[in-house]
């Protein structure tokens, strides 16, 4: 008997009170004709919302009424102006969007439903209708563009910090329980100091859960992933320099990240950046934004040994594990330079990929053999290389690094990382007798001559470094070990 009278109350709640809020109409065009709904028409107006709502849909709408924007305010101890002024309104408003249709019928108990901002809703049908935290008063307004629930208290996101403005990126991150892995990670990669930089920074952050996914994937323990040499890589890679808000993102657009490899972002449904989802986006820090991600982004760079083991990996084993270096792992088995990089060292290469490699035999207009047969080629090769490991926090703008070809090469920080014309775009690659920067461009030494070959003749050297033509090849593929730091006078 019970049971069945609980049945009775809740519909009673869902359809009958729906008269109350009858009207005719688009979604916001109700709201509009409420005067229970003044705040939330206000905030959407100041959200610039209205139009979105105004749209096709169709959309399903937890729509608070005054009272409960009143109760909200009283609960931030916070000013109507200052909740509409609030960087993370649009999401708290999104929050309580679903897409499409959904009637009180639809509704069963423990459902989730994805809202337009992101993250998802609970459904509790256990003691009258719930939404979250949050009952429906007035249930199944319906709109030319979907239906309306009323509800009596304002839905506030996980993700949404009230301080927002005095709280940069890592105390953002330190503040969200599911952000225990990353900040760990940061702390462990040092990072955190330059991620509570002046900035703007935006970051892609992965929750707990994605962590897990990801060392599940590779078979490692967190201590594994906290421990491996490329962790900072890692981390970098879900770095974008400025503040890209997802209303900047556009489909198909490459964004180079601190890392120096570039995210792809793909709009065809949601917004993903690379293989992962943006759950939530905007979460506006002092210094940048924060989009919360569900995997981990892995750059092409990254080196993990087989069966989830870690493997200490020389300059050669890193070029050999990544199909980018297939030019530069041939031209050292060739030039039988292979011994020479898996030596102690340490060196730092600047290694040039397939890509490099191709766009410089087109400036030459010759065959990857005549570039191998050319005279200079080993001082090309050793124009790559300076001794000692440099990583690129060791770096200075102008810095003049002697080469082993005995020539300097200079580097310009002013826009990213340059070393002469050629850009970094991965740094900081790890070997157990060096370090590998990935460049964009061959570099070539200004003593370089390109000589007209005959490839049956075999011609005289124009050096006598006492190495093989296929030196100069494998070092401009590997590119830049040791460095001094001698800053140019």
């Amino acid at each position: 008997m019970k049971q069945i009278t609980s049945i009775i109350m809740i519909v009673i709640l869902l359809f009958g009170m729906t008269g109350v809020y009858a009207a005719e109409g688009d979604i916001v065009d109700i709201a509009s004709n409420i005067e229970d709904f003044s705040i939330l028409v206000t905030a959407l107006q100041e959200a610039d919302l209205v139009g979105a709502l105004q749209g096709e849909g169709p959309f399903t709408v937890f729509a608070p009424n005054d009272q409960a924007f009143s109760n909200l305010l009283s609960d931030l101890n916070i000013t109507a102006e200052e909740l509409l002024g609030h960087p993370q309104l649009s999401e708290v408003l999104l929050y309580h969007v679903v897409s499409g249709k959904v009637m009180s019928t639809d509704l069963s108990d423990g459902m989730m439903a994805g809202t337009l901002q992101g993250e998802s809703l609970q459904v509790d049908l256990s003691s009258g209708v719930m939404i979250d935290m949050s009952n429906v008063t007035s249930a199944d307004v319906e709109a030319t563009n979907g239906v309306i629930h009323v509800i009596d208290k304002v839905l506030v996101p996980d993700s949404f910090i009230l301080d927002v403005d005095q709280d940069d990126i890592v105390d953002i991150a330190s503040s969200i329980d599911y952000f225990s892995v990353l900040v760990a990670a940061l702390q462990e990669a040092d990072l955190v100091g330059a991620l509570q930089g002046e900035g703007p920074f935006t970051v892609f952050a992965p929750t707990d859960e994605a962590f897990v996914q990801l060392l599940g994937e590779l078979n490692i323990t967190a201590e594994d992933l906290l421990g491996h040499p490329q962790l900072s890589e890692v981390l970098l890679y879900h770095v974008v320099s400025g503040k890209v808000m997802s209303s900047d993102l556009s489909d198909g657009m490459m964004a180079e990240t601190l890392q120096g490899e570039s995210v792809q972002v793909d709009l065809s449904s949601g917004v993903m950046i690379d293989m992962s989802n943006v759950k939530t986006p905007n979460i506006e820090a002092s210094n940048g934004v924060i989009h919360i991600v569900d995997k981990v982004l892995v750059p092409d760079s990254f080196v993990l040994g087989e069966k989830g083991t870690m493997v200490e990996k020389d300059i050669v084993d890193i070029a050999l594990g990544n199909d980018d270096f297939s030019m530069l792992v041939s031209l050292l088995q060739e030039a039988d330079l292979v011994e020479v990089l898996q030596g102690e060292g340490p060196y730092t290469v600047f290694a040039p990929t397939n890509e490099a490699f191709m766009d410089l035999l087109d400036t030459l207009n010759i065959t990857p053999a005549e570039l191998m047969a050319q005279p200079d080629l080993s001082k090309v090769l050793l124009y790559h290389v300076v001794s000692g490991k440099v990583m690129s926090t060791d770096l200075t703008d102008g810095l003049m690094a002697p080469t082993v070809n005995g020539n300097d090469i200079k580097f310009d920080l002013s826009n990213g990382v340059m070393v002469n014309q050629g850009n970094v775009i991965s740094a900081d690659i790890e070997a157990t007798n060096g370090v590998v920067h990935v460049v964009d461009s061959v570099l070539i030494p200004s003593d370089f001559m390109l000589l007209s070959v005959n490839m049956g003749e075999s011609l005289p050297k124009t050096s006598d470094i006492g190495l093989t033509p296929y030196v100069l090849m494998a070092i401009v593929s590997i590119g830049g070990i040791g460095f001094i730091n001698r800053k140019k006078k």
